[in-house]
């Protein structure tokens, strides 16, 4: 990693009330990453994960007003239960169609729970480091949301 990725990264982190290994499995299954992967006001309306190293990922998000955001990518590195990166291609009509990022997802235990550490590599303006990390609030929160008392992952 360079300079310039890390000077076009954002980071967010959660602490998360389940083991590392359950939360690596909504990192990774389709019917899990379909729940929350997307902005809190967002709907998944598909998400395919061959999760592996040079494995494809596909995702669409609808937003409250029906408009559709597909992305894609290709797994990195995949190592259960700690860790996963992925490239990410906005489609479609995007402002950032076409301009591939990278995530990384690292998991460790705190006791009982799970540090979660995401950075999101390669956002080329300040614009849309505010707009992913508004997305990626949300998404996180929706992850949290999966793991509270009487939710079932």
């Amino acid at each position: 990693m360079n300079l310039n990725e890390t000077d076009t990264a954002i980071r967010m982190s959660r602490v998360l009330r389940a083991s590392p290994a359950t939360v690596f499995q909504a990192l990774i299954r389709p019917e899990l990453l379909q729940r929350w992967m997307c902005p809190q006001t967002f709907t998944v309306d598909k998400v395919e994960a061959d999760a592996r190293p040079g494995g494809r990922f596909h995702i669409v998000m609808r937003g409250p007003d029906g408009s559709v955001y597909p992305a894609s990518g290709i797994y990195a590195e995949v190592r259960a239960p700690e860790m996963v990166a992925f490239s990410w291609i906005w489609e479609g009509d995007h402002e950032m169609a076409g301009v591939e990022t990278n995530i990384r997802i690292e998991l460790s235990a705190r006791g009982e729970h799970t540090f979660l550490l995401m950075t999101h590599f390669g956002l080329p303006t300040d614009i849309s480091r505010t707009s992913h990390r508004g997305g990626w609030t949300g998404a996180l929160t929706n992850l949290e949301r999966l793991f509270e008392p009487g939710s079932t992952p």
